[in-house]
């Protein structure tokens, strides 16, 4: 990925976007499980930990 980015190929963009779709497509999904299954604030903690800086 970074070649592409570097050479300012087009590809790079596309990919960085389907990645970005997909991931966001997982996490509302898990994030609505969570919910339905009234378990969200455990789910909210995992994800920012995992995620967080």
């Amino acid at each position: 990925m970074r070649h592409l980015f570097k050479g300012r190929e087009i590809l790079s963009a596309m990919l960085a976007s389907y990645h970005n779709l997909a991931f966001m497509h997982r996490m509302m999904t898990e994030a609505r499980e969570a919910i339905a299954a009234d378990r969200f604030g455990a789910y909210k903690a995992v994800f920012l930990r995992r995620f967080s800086a």
